[in-house]
Protein backbone atom coordinates (compact mmCIF):
# COMPACT_ATOMS: atom_id res chain seq x y z
CA UNK A 1 0.00 0.00 0.00
CA UNK A 2 1.44 3.40 -0.68
CA UNK A 3 1.38 6.26 1.15
CA UNK A 4 -1.33 7.95 -0.27
CA UNK A 5 -3.45 5.09 0.41
CA UNK A 6 -2.13 5.12 3.96
CA UNK A 7 -3.27 8.75 4.22
CA UNK A 8 -6.42 8.11 3.17
CA UNK A 9 -7.37 5.17 4.82
CA UNK A 10 -6.54 7.04 8.24
CA UNK A 11 -8.76 9.68 7.49
CA UNK A 12 -11.56 7.69 6.92
CA UNK A 13 -10.72 5.49 9.77
CA UNK A 14 -10.88 9.02 12.15
CA UNK A 15 -14.00 9.99 10.39
CA UNK A 16 -16.16 6.79 11.08
CA UNK A 17 -14.97 7.09 14.95
CA UNK A 18 -16.09 10.77 15.58
CA UNK A 19 -19.59 9.67 13.62
CA UNK A 20 -19.73 6.76 15.75
CA UNK A 21 -18.95 9.34 18.72
CA UNK A 22 -21.58 11.86 17.55
CA UNK A 23 -24.29 9.54 16.88
CA UNK A 24 -23.77 7.86 20.70
CA UNK A 25 -23.93 11.58 22.22
CA UNK A 26 -27.21 12.45 20.03
CA UNK A 27 -25.89 14.95 18.09
CA UNK A 28 -26.79 12.92 14.49
CA UNK A 29 -30.35 12.06 15.93
CA UNK A 30 -33.17 13.44 13.57
CA UNK A 31 -34.70 16.66 14.68
CA UNK A 32 -38.14 15.60 15.56
CA UNK A 33 -36.27 13.26 18.64
CA UNK A 34 -35.81 16.76 20.43
CA UNK A 35 -39.28 17.34 20.45
CA UNK A 36 -40.99 17.38 23.61
CA UNK A 37 -44.18 14.64 23.33
CA UNK A 38 -47.23 15.98 24.06
CA UNK A 39 -49.56 14.61 26.83
CA UNK A 40 -52.86 14.54 27.96
CA UNK A 41 -53.19 17.18 30.64
CA UNK A 42 -53.48 15.93 33.94
CA UNK A 43 -57.04 16.47 36.12
CA UNK A 44 -57.11 19.27 38.58
CA UNK A 45 -59.82 19.77 41.21
CA UNK A 46 -60.69 23.18 42.48
CA UNK A 47 -62.78 25.20 45.01
CA UNK A 48 -65.19 27.67 43.83
CA UNK A 49 -66.63 30.24 45.80
CA UNK A 50 -70.49 31.13 44.27
CA UNK A 51 -72.41 34.08 45.40
CA UNK A 52 -75.65 34.27 43.55
CA UNK A 53 -76.65 37.43 44.94
CA UNK A 54 -75.45 40.41 46.70
CA UNK A 55 -74.64 39.81 50.44
CA UNK A 56 -76.01 35.91 50.61
CA UNK A 57 -73.57 33.55 52.30
CA UNK A 58 -71.18 32.25 49.86
CA UNK A 59 -71.43 28.47 48.70
CA UNK A 60 -68.27 26.42 48.50
CA UNK A 61 -68.34 23.79 45.63
CA UNK A 62 -65.58 21.61 44.32
CA UNK A 63 -65.50 21.27 40.57
CA UNK A 64 -63.44 18.18 39.49
CA UNK A 65 -61.93 19.02 35.76
CA UNK A 66 -61.36 18.56 33.19
CA UNK A 67 -64.96 16.31 33.64
CA UNK A 68 -66.67 19.23 35.09
CA UNK A 69 -68.24 16.75 38.07
CA UNK A 70 -69.34 19.49 40.94
CA UNK A 71 -70.45 18.67 44.36
CA UNK A 72 -71.52 21.34 47.15
CA UNK A 73 -69.22 21.47 50.24
CA UNK A 74 -70.70 23.81 52.43
CA UNK A 75 -72.55 26.97 52.52
CA UNK A 76 -70.35 29.57 54.67
CA UNK A 77 -71.51 32.40 56.87
CA UNK A 78 -69.32 34.99 55.01
CA UNK A 79 -69.18 36.93 51.65
CA UNK A 80 -65.98 35.25 50.45
CA UNK A 81 -63.76 36.39 47.41
CA UNK A 82 -59.95 36.55 46.05
CA UNK A 83 -59.01 33.29 47.68
CA UNK A 84 -55.90 31.29 47.12
CA UNK A 85 -54.81 27.67 47.90
CA UNK A 86 -51.28 27.26 49.87
CA UNK A 87 -50.09 24.26 49.32
CA UNK A 88 -47.77 24.11 52.21
CA UNK A 89 -50.23 24.16 54.41
CA UNK A 90 -53.75 22.57 52.36
CA UNK A 91 -55.40 25.21 53.36
CA UNK A 92 -57.52 28.42 51.24
CA UNK A 93 -57.65 31.65 52.37
CA UNK A 94 -60.04 34.37 51.22
CA UNK A 95 -61.27 37.62 52.05
CA UNK A 96 -64.35 37.99 53.72
CA UNK A 97 -66.26 41.29 53.50
CA UNK A 98 -68.87 40.26 55.93
CA UNK A 99 -71.49 38.29 57.30
CA UNK A 100 -75.17 37.82 57.00
CA UNK A 101 -75.64 40.32 59.64
CA UNK A 102 -73.85 42.79 57.69
CA UNK A 103 -70.59 44.31 56.46
CA UNK A 104 -67.19 44.51 58.36
CA UNK A 105 -65.35 47.61 58.63
CA UNK A 106 -62.33 46.27 57.54
CA UNK A 107 -62.34 42.98 55.33
CA UNK A 108 -61.14 39.91 57.74
CA UNK A 109 -58.97 36.80 56.52
CA UNK A 110 -61.13 33.45 56.65
CA UNK A 111 -59.31 29.86 56.18
CA UNK A 112 -61.00 27.09 54.96
CA UNK A 113 -59.95 23.49 55.66
CA UNK A 114 -59.98 20.29 53.49
CA UNK A 115 -63.17 19.83 55.26
CA UNK A 116 -64.67 23.13 54.20
CA UNK A 117 -64.57 23.89 57.54
CA UNK A 118 -64.22 28.52 57.58
CA UNK A 119 -62.28 30.32 60.30
CA UNK A 120 -62.29 33.91 61.04
CA UNK A 121 -59.14 34.40 61.71
CA UNK A 122 -59.43 38.74 61.98
CA UNK A 123 -58.62 41.63 59.91
CA UNK A 124 -56.35 42.31 57.40
CA UNK A 125 -54.58 45.17 58.09
CA UNK A 126 -51.18 47.14 57.16
CA UNK A 127 -47.98 45.61 59.13
CA UNK A 128 -46.42 47.36 61.78
CA UNK A 129 -49.94 48.85 63.15
CA UNK A 130 -50.78 47.38 66.59
CA UNK A 131 -54.69 46.79 66.16
CA UNK A 132 -55.85 46.59 63.21
CA UNK A 133 -59.22 47.88 62.52
CA UNK A 134 -59.45 49.11 58.89
CA UNK A 135 -58.32 46.88 56.01
CA UNK A 136 -56.95 48.18 52.03
CA UNK A 137 -57.90 44.73 51.16
CA UNK A 138 -61.99 45.69 51.34
CA UNK A 139 -63.70 44.60 48.12
CA UNK A 140 -60.98 42.91 46.63
CA UNK A 141 -61.68 40.20 43.77
CA UNK A 142 -58.65 38.40 42.71
CA UNK A 143 -56.44 36.44 44.71
CA UNK A 144 -53.26 34.01 44.60
CA UNK A 145 -50.82 32.13 46.83
CA UNK A 146 -47.32 31.63 46.01
CA UNK A 147 -45.13 29.95 49.13
CA UNK A 148 -45.46 32.20 52.26
CA UNK A 149 -47.48 35.06 49.63
CA UNK A 150 -51.24 36.06 49.19
CA UNK A 151 -51.38 38.28 46.81
CA UNK A 152 -54.56 40.60 46.15
CA UNK A 153 -56.20 42.61 43.61
CA UNK A 154 -58.27 45.61 44.82
CA UNK A 155 -58.72 48.25 41.88
CA UNK A 156 -55.61 48.95 40.31
CA UNK A 157 -53.49 47.84 43.25
CA UNK A 158 -51.52 44.63 43.86
CA UNK A 159 -51.03 43.87 47.81
CA UNK A 160 -48.85 41.48 48.85
CA UNK A 161 -50.10 39.36 52.84
CA UNK A 162 -47.65 37.65 54.78
CA UNK A 163 -49.53 34.08 55.21
CA UNK A 164 -46.02 32.61 57.26
CA UNK A 165 -47.90 31.07 60.26
CA UNK A 166 -44.72 31.45 62.29
CA UNK A 167 -44.04 35.76 60.93
CA UNK A 168 -44.46 38.63 63.22
CA UNK A 169 -46.76 40.12 59.98
CA UNK A 170 -48.66 36.96 59.72
CA UNK A 171 -52.14 38.23 57.90
CA UNK A 172 -50.41 41.72 57.60
CA UNK A 173 -49.87 43.53 54.06
CA UNK A 174 -46.49 43.81 53.98
CA UNK A 175 -46.32 45.55 50.29
CA UNK A 176 -48.19 47.32 47.85
CA UNK A 177 -47.98 47.46 43.92
CA UNK A 178 -49.27 49.69 41.36
CA UNK A 179 -50.99 47.64 38.12
CA UNK A 180 -50.52 49.10 34.93
CA UNK A 181 -52.11 50.00 32.46
CA UNK A 182 -55.19 50.44 34.81
CA UNK A 183 -57.41 49.57 31.72
CA UNK A 184 -56.00 46.41 31.55
CA UNK A 185 -56.20 45.61 35.27
CA UNK A 186 -59.13 46.79 36.93
CA UNK A 187 -61.23 43.92 34.39
CA UNK A 188 -58.76 41.22 35.93
CA UNK A 189 -61.29 39.44 38.52
CA UNK A 190 -58.87 36.85 39.44
CA UNK A 191 -56.00 35.25 38.57
CA UNK A 192 -53.45 32.45 39.19
CA UNK A 193 -49.46 32.05 40.22
CA UNK A 194 -47.18 29.84 37.74
CA UNK A 195 -44.39 29.44 39.50
CA UNK A 196 -42.05 28.69 36.59
CA UNK A 197 -42.49 32.19 35.85
CA UNK A 198 -43.76 33.82 38.79
CA UNK A 199 -46.47 36.18 37.13
CA UNK A 200 -50.14 36.27 37.64
CA UNK A 201 -52.56 34.66 34.75
CA UNK A 202 -56.09 36.08 34.56
CA UNK A 203 -58.72 36.89 32.45
CA UNK A 204 -59.40 40.93 31.32
CA UNK A 205 -62.65 41.30 30.94
CA UNK A 206 -62.08 45.28 29.89
CA UNK A 207 -62.79 46.39 26.20
CA UNK A 208 -59.13 46.64 26.23
CA UNK A 209 -58.74 43.36 27.32
CA UNK A 210 -61.49 42.00 25.39
CA UNK A 211 -61.37 38.92 27.02
CA UNK A 212 -57.83 38.13 26.90
CA UNK A 213 -55.24 36.35 29.23
CA UNK A 214 -52.97 38.71 30.49
CA UNK A 215 -50.04 38.75 32.73
CA UNK A 216 -49.29 40.50 35.97
CA UNK A 217 -45.75 40.86 37.30
CA UNK A 218 -46.12 41.23 40.98
CA UNK A 219 -42.90 42.70 41.00
CA UNK A 220 -42.89 45.74 38.73
CA UNK A 221 -46.81 45.90 38.09
CA UNK A 222 -46.74 45.45 34.44
CA UNK A 223 -50.01 43.62 33.08
CA UNK A 224 -49.63 42.56 29.38
CA UNK A 225 -52.19 40.62 27.05
CA UNK A 226 -50.84 37.35 26.35
CA UNK A 227 -50.84 36.61 22.03
CA UNK A 228 -53.66 34.21 21.11
CA UNK A 229 -55.33 32.87 24.55
CA UNK A 230 -58.54 34.36 24.67
CA UNK A 231 -61.87 33.26 26.17
CA UNK A 232 -65.22 33.77 24.86
CA UNK A 233 -66.82 37.08 25.59
CA UNK A 234 -69.23 36.95 28.40
CA UNK A 235 -69.02 39.43 30.89
CA UNK A 236 -66.19 39.44 34.14
CA UNK A 237 -64.33 35.85 34.79
CA UNK A 238 -64.38 35.47 38.60
CA UNK A 239 -62.74 32.34 38.48
CA UNK A 240 -59.27 31.16 36.83
CA UNK A 241 -56.96 28.16 37.84
CA UNK A 242 -53.68 26.87 36.32
CA UNK A 243 -53.80 22.92 35.41
CA UNK A 244 -51.38 21.33 33.50
CA UNK A 245 -51.36 22.19 29.71
CA UNK A 246 -54.47 24.89 30.20
CA UNK A 247 -56.40 27.44 31.46
CA UNK A 248 -59.79 27.03 33.70
CA UNK A 249 -61.86 30.18 33.78
CA UNK A 250 -65.60 30.85 34.59
CA UNK A 251 -67.35 33.58 33.41
CA UNK A 252 -70.28 34.44 35.90
CA UNK A 253 -72.77 35.81 33.66
CA UNK A 254 -73.02 33.62 30.02
CA UNK A 255 -76.24 34.49 29.21
CA UNK A 256 -78.69 32.86 32.30
CA UNK A 257 -75.83 30.94 33.57
CA UNK A 258 -72.57 30.59 34.46
CA UNK A 259 -69.96 28.90 32.21
CA UNK A 260 -66.50 26.82 33.21
CA UNK A 261 -64.39 27.13 30.05
CA UNK A 262 -60.99 25.35 29.02
CA UNK A 263 -58.13 27.33 27.00
CA UNK A 264 -54.66 25.46 26.10
CA UNK A 265 -51.70 27.07 27.07
CA UNK A 266 -49.82 26.52 23.90
CA UNK A 267 -52.90 27.97 21.69
CA UNK A 268 -53.54 24.81 20.05
CA UNK A 269 -57.29 25.01 20.26
CA UNK A 270 -60.09 27.69 20.93
CA UNK A 271 -61.62 27.32 25.02
CA UNK A 272 -64.16 24.55 25.12
CA UNK A 273 -66.61 24.60 27.82
CA UNK A 274 -66.76 22.18 29.99
CA UNK A 275 -69.22 22.86 32.80
CA UNK A 276 -72.01 25.41 34.15
CA UNK A 277 -73.72 26.62 37.09
CA UNK A 278 -76.52 28.97 38.06
CA UNK A 279 -75.79 32.89 36.77
CA UNK A 280 -73.27 34.74 39.67
CA UNK A 281 -73.01 38.11 41.29
CA UNK A 282 -69.52 37.25 42.03
CA UNK A 283 -67.43 34.06 42.66
CA UNK A 284 -63.86 33.20 42.99
CA UNK A 285 -61.72 29.98 42.96
CA UNK A 286 -58.75 28.40 43.99
CA UNK A 287 -56.44 25.08 42.98
CA UNK A 288 -55.24 22.74 42.29
CA UNK A 289 -56.24 20.83 45.62
CA UNK A 290 -53.83 18.41 46.74
CA UNK A 291 -55.64 15.25 46.50
CA UNK A 292 -56.34 12.99 49.81
CA UNK A 293 -54.22 10.89 50.98
CA UNK A 294 -54.17 7.22 50.30
CA UNK A 295 -56.18 4.83 53.49
CA UNK A 296 -53.15 2.82 55.05
CA UNK A 297 -53.22 -0.47 54.26
CA UNK A 298 -55.11 -2.37 56.90
CA UNK A 299 -52.52 -4.38 59.17
CA UNK A 300 -52.86 -7.37 59.58
CA UNK A 301 -51.06 -10.36 61.87
CA UNK A 302 -48.40 -12.39 59.70
CA UNK A 303 -50.12 -15.57 58.29
CA UNK A 304 -49.35 -18.61 60.54
CA UNK A 305 -46.66 -21.47 59.02
CA UNK A 306 -49.25 -24.86 59.23
CA UNK A 307 -47.02 -27.57 60.39
CA UNK A 308 -45.01 -29.50 58.41
CA UNK A 309 -44.98 -26.45 55.65
CA UNK A 310 -41.73 -24.15 55.38
CA UNK A 311 -42.04 -20.96 56.43
CA UNK A 312 -41.98 -17.79 54.12
CA UNK A 313 -38.23 -16.24 53.39
CA UNK A 314 -37.42 -13.42 55.23
CA UNK A 315 -38.08 -9.65 53.64
CA UNK A 316 -34.85 -7.94 52.99
CA UNK A 317 -34.16 -5.10 55.53
CA UNK A 318 -34.16 -1.20 54.25
CA UNK A 319 -31.05 -0.12 52.73
CA UNK A 320 -30.09 -3.56 51.19
CA UNK A 321 -30.51 -3.90 47.26
CA UNK A 322 -32.39 -7.25 46.33
CA UNK A 323 -33.69 -8.32 43.57
CA UNK A 324 -37.31 -8.63 43.05
CA UNK A 325 -37.72 -12.53 42.49
CA UNK A 326 -39.09 -13.74 38.96
CA UNK A 327 -43.27 -14.66 39.12
CA UNK A 328 -44.20 -17.99 40.02
CA UNK A 329 -47.50 -19.65 39.76
CA UNK A 330 -48.07 -20.39 43.97
CA UNK A 331 -48.30 -24.00 43.72
CA UNK A 332 -48.02 -26.19 46.70
CA UNK A 333 -45.31 -28.52 47.14
CA UNK A 334 -45.89 -32.14 48.16
CA UNK A 335 -44.50 -32.92 51.30
CA UNK A 336 -41.61 -35.15 51.79
CA UNK A 337 -42.91 -39.12 52.44
CA UNK A 338 -42.59 -39.18 56.31
CA UNK A 339 -39.78 -42.11 57.14
CA UNK A 340 -41.18 -45.43 58.46
CA UNK A 341 -40.86 -45.73 61.89
CA UNK A 342 -38.22 -47.51 63.65
CA UNK A 343 -39.40 -50.96 64.49
CA UNK A 344 -40.35 -51.06 68.16
CA UNK A 345 -38.24 -53.21 70.86
CA UNK A 346 -38.90 -56.64 71.13
CA UNK A 347 -41.33 -57.68 74.00
CA UNK A 348 -41.66 -60.42 74.68
CA UNK A 349 -45.31 -61.81 74.83
CA UNK A 350 -46.78 -64.93 76.94
CA UNK A 351 -47.45 -68.07 75.21
CA UNK A 352 -51.53 -68.27 75.04
CA UNK A 353 -52.45 -71.88 74.86
CA UNK A 354 -55.83 -72.91 73.46
CA UNK A 355 -58.40 -73.76 76.30
CA UNK A 356 -58.34 -77.11 77.39
CA UNK A 357 -61.28 -78.89 77.46
CA UNK A 358 -63.47 -79.67 80.39
CA UNK A 359 -63.24 -83.76 80.53
CA UNK A 360 -66.40 -86.21 81.56
CA UNK A 361 -67.07 -87.12 85.25
CA UNK A 362 -64.95 -90.11 85.33
CA UNK A 363 -68.73 -92.58 86.48
CA UNK A 364 -68.20 -94.20 90.12
CA UNK A 365 -66.84 -97.58 89.82
CA UNK A 366 -69.04 -100.63 90.91
CA UNK A 367 -67.51 -103.69 92.33
CA UNK A 368 -69.48 -106.84 90.41
CA UNK A 369 -68.22 -110.41 92.14
CA UNK A 370 -66.31 -112.18 89.64
CA UNK A 371 -67.85 -114.85 87.44
CA UNK A 372 -67.03 -118.53 87.68
CA UNK A 373 -66.22 -118.21 83.98
CA UNK A 374 -65.22 -115.33 83.15
CA UNK A 375 -65.13 -113.84 79.72
CA UNK A 376 -61.86 -113.19 78.26
CA UNK A 377 -60.91 -109.41 78.32
CA UNK A 378 -60.54 -107.84 74.80
CA UNK A 379 -57.13 -106.58 74.06
CA UNK A 380 -57.21 -102.75 74.39
CA UNK A 381 -57.51 -100.82 71.59
CA UNK A 382 -54.21 -99.69 70.13
CA UNK A 383 -53.13 -96.31 70.30
CA UNK A 384 -54.12 -94.46 67.23
CA UNK A 385 -51.42 -93.88 64.75
CA UNK A 386 -52.86 -90.34 62.41
CA UNK A 387 -49.49 -88.08 61.68
CA UNK A 388 -51.91 -85.41 61.07
CA UNK A 389 -52.97 -84.30 64.70
CA UNK A 390 -51.58 -84.75 67.88
CA UNK A 391 -53.95 -86.18 70.49
CA UNK A 392 -54.67 -83.12 72.92
CA UNK A 393 -54.25 -84.46 76.73
CA UNK A 394 -56.50 -84.14 78.97
CA UNK A 395 -55.94 -82.48 81.83
CA UNK A 396 -57.05 -84.05 84.88
CA UNK A 397 -59.25 -81.98 87.42
CA UNK A 398 -56.65 -81.44 90.84
CA UNK A 399 -58.58 -83.28 93.39
CA UNK A 400 -57.81 -83.34 97.03
CA UNK A 401 -54.79 -85.53 97.97
CA UNK A 402 -56.53 -87.31 101.36
CA UNK A 403 -55.66 -90.48 101.91
CA UNK A 404 -59.03 -91.93 101.60
CA UNK A 405 -58.97 -91.11 97.93
CA UNK A 406 -55.14 -92.94 97.45
CA UNK A 407 -56.76 -96.13 99.38
CA UNK A 408 -59.69 -96.19 96.46
CA UNK A 409 -57.53 -95.77 93.74
CA UNK A 410 -55.21 -98.57 94.92
CA UNK A 411 -58.42 -100.78 95.09
CA UNK A 412 -59.39 -99.98 91.76
CA UNK A 413 -55.99 -101.06 90.65
CA UNK A 414 -56.17 -104.24 92.85
CA UNK A 415 -59.23 -105.07 90.95
CA UNK A 416 -58.59 -104.47 87.73
CA UNK A 417 -55.11 -106.41 88.36
CA UNK A 418 -57.07 -109.75 89.43
CA UNK A 419 -59.65 -109.64 86.68
CA UNK A 420 -57.07 -109.31 83.81
CA UNK A 421 -55.05 -112.44 85.62
CA UNK A 422 -58.42 -114.88 86.53
CA UNK A 423 -58.94 -113.77 82.40
CA UNK A 424 -56.08 -115.00 81.35
CA UNK A 425 -55.98 -118.02 83.06
CA UNK A 426 -59.37 -118.82 81.74
CA UNK A 427 -58.21 -118.07 78.59
CA UNK A 428 -55.16 -120.65 78.90
CA UNK A 429 -57.70 -123.42 80.16
CA UNK A 430 -59.70 -123.36 77.24
CA UNK A 431 -56.42 -123.60 75.28
CA UNK A 432 -55.18 -126.60 76.62
CA UNK A 433 -58.87 -128.24 76.30
CA UNK A 434 -58.98 -127.87 72.46
CA UNK A 435 -55.65 -128.73 71.28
Amino acid sequence: MTGTRIRWAAAFGVAAAVSALLAASGWLAPPASHLTVAREPAGCTILQAENERSGAPTTLRLLSLPGGVTRRVSQAGYWINAMGYSAAQNVVYGVADGTRAGRYHGAHAVRIDAAGVVTDLGVIGRAGAPKPVWSPVTGATAGAVDGARWYVRQGSDLYTVDIDPAGADYLRVVHRTSLRPVSLAIGVDDFAVDPADGLLYGVSATSRGDSSVVTLDPASGKVAVVPGLRFPEGGAYGSVVLAPGAIYATANQAGRRSATFRLPRDGSGPATEVATGPPLVSGDAAGCLAEPPARPPTTSPPPTTPPGQSSPPPTTPPGQSSEPPPPRTETPSPEPSPEPPPPPPPVEQPVVLPPAPVPAPTPPAVVTPPPSTPAPSPPPPAPPTTHHARPEEKTEPVAQDTGRRRTQEKRRWGLTALILVLGGGAAAAHGRRHR
